[in-house]
């Protein structure tokens, strides 16, 4: 095909659609730099040539060059405004660079002149989301359903946007339509979970993580997320299990250290009780002291001397802010948390295990 477009060309080199026609086979072979080189040779013989300025800004995003893009659509729309195609993709670039209210107005450019696409109503919804009206942005995607209910995307979406609204029963309904589409929706059963979790339906909830971590098992807020339920239900073993696993893929995650330490608290464990709050007030200390004050799955251990000392300990770390060495070495000499070194068995160093230094 090329060839014989070549031939044409070598005739009669002005003839703007064989470039252009050229370059319509070129992004079919995946020469997409050759074909916009052959849009421009078509736009240099017609400058008002549409279809030409409207593919080269398709190219252009394929190319990821989004800006570029942006130009060629602004020309195509100088010469026919009412494409709604155009509009819809100049939307999608001004998303992609970030210009969300600028994108908004191009996807409303597009309903205008074809009000039944449901994919503008869609996009239109995601940029509202994005800039948190999540009201309006739940309506957009209520009108792309009702466009094309088997739109999966956005029964997913409208799902997320109505947990944000606090709208938690409409939302479960919202990723029950989009896994009946999408069986092994990852994203669906997780926020499917989450939803659950805030109706504190934790049974259904676990059986959501469950899925979702069937299809990928390596996020750790996942197991943490099925953990915490687990210890909901009082069903500790499997709980820990949990919090374990989403220590193995991230070791400093102070969430699952702190629910561990819970789980041990309700059953009265004091030990590790105490040994995994302390890793999470380490990882976290202004976050988890306060609220292990006023949790009540320590009441069970909160008369314990070493609870007690442990959760008064954040004057030790005061605004984040580097405190000296010698500071800090009183401070913690002077730590009840630190009581248990002064015991005989743990007198087991000499200076034998080490050489003197000068600092």
């Amino acid at each position: 095909m090329v060839a014989n477009l070549d031939k044409v060309l070598q005739i009669k080199p002005d003839l703007y659609e064989a470039w252009y026609n050229r370059s319509i086979v070129l992004v079919n072979l995946g020469s997409l730099e050759e074909a916009i080189a052959n849009l421009d040779k078509a736009l240099a013989i017609k400058p008002d040539l549409y279809e030409a300025w409207f593919n080269r800004g398709i190219i252009l995003g394929c190319l990821e060059q989004p800006e570029e893009a942006l130009a060629s659509y602004d020309k195509a729309l100088e010469i026919r405004s009412n494409k709604y195609e155009a509009w819809f993709n100049r939307g999608i670039t001004l998303y992609d660079l970030g210009c969300l209210e600028d994108a908004i107005s191009s996807f409303n450019k597009a309903i205008q002149f074809k009000c039944n696409d449901y994919w503008s109503w869609y996009n239109l919804g995601i940029v509202l989301y994005d800039l948190g009206h999540f009201e309006e942005a739940t309506n957009s995607f209520d009108k792309s359903i009702k466009l094309n209910p088997n739109i999966s995307k956005g029964w997913y979406c409208r799902g997320i946007a109505l947990g944000q609204l606090k709208r938690l029963q409409e939302a479960i309904i919202s990723f029950d339509k989009a896994l009946e589409f999408k069986p092994n929706w990852y994203e669906a059963w997780k926020y499917r979970g989450i939803t659950l979790r805030k109706l504190e339906r934790f049974q259904e909830a676990i059986a959501s993580f469950k899925k979702a971590i069937k299809i990928k098992s390596d996020d750790y807020r996942d197991w943490n997320n099925q953990g915490y339920m687990l210890l909901k239900l009082r069903n500790f073993e499997e709980a820990i299990a949990s919090f374990d696993k989403a220590l193995e893929l991230k070791p400093d995650y102070a969430d699952a250290f702190y629910n561990k330490g819970c789980c041990y608290a309700l059953q009265g464990d004091i030990e590790p009780a105490i040994y995994n709050l302390q890793k999470a007030i380490n990882l976290s200390p202004k976050q988890y002291l306060e609220v292990a004050k006023n949790d009540s799955d320590f009441d069970s251990i909160r008369e314990n001397g070493r609870f007690q000392a442990l959760i008064q300990t954040e004057n030790y770390w005061e605004d984040e802010e580097e405190i000296d060495e010698q500071e800090w070495l009183k401070a913690a000499a002077s730590n009840p948390v630190f009581d248990f070194l002064k015991h005989p068995e743990e007198d087991i160093y000499t200076l034998a295990d080490g050489k003197p230094f000068n600092d």
